[in-house]
């Protein structure tokens, strides 16, 4: 049995298809990024809301053993 070969408009046809499907590929690439960027985002802005809110608190509970180490 002879391996078949494609003609040029086969090819060509086979060609474009792999082309497009590479193109979605990349575009859902693209699109799952955006949403793990902006989920990273999300994430760092509510760490620096979170240290923001607690860094006072974490301050007084110091302060007290450095003032009585020194004074």
């Amino acid at each position: 049995m002879a391996k078949r070969g494609y003609t040029k408009k086969e090819a060509s046809r086979r060609r474009t298809k792999y082309i497009v499907l590479a193109g979605m590929g990349d575009f859902v690439g693209t699109v799952a990024a955006f949403f793990v960027i902006l989920a990273c985002v999300v994430l760092l802005t509510t760490l620096f809301t979170w240290l923001r809110g607690d860094l006072p608190q974490v301050i007084d509970s110091l302060k007290n053993p450095i003032i009585n180490a020194f004074g």
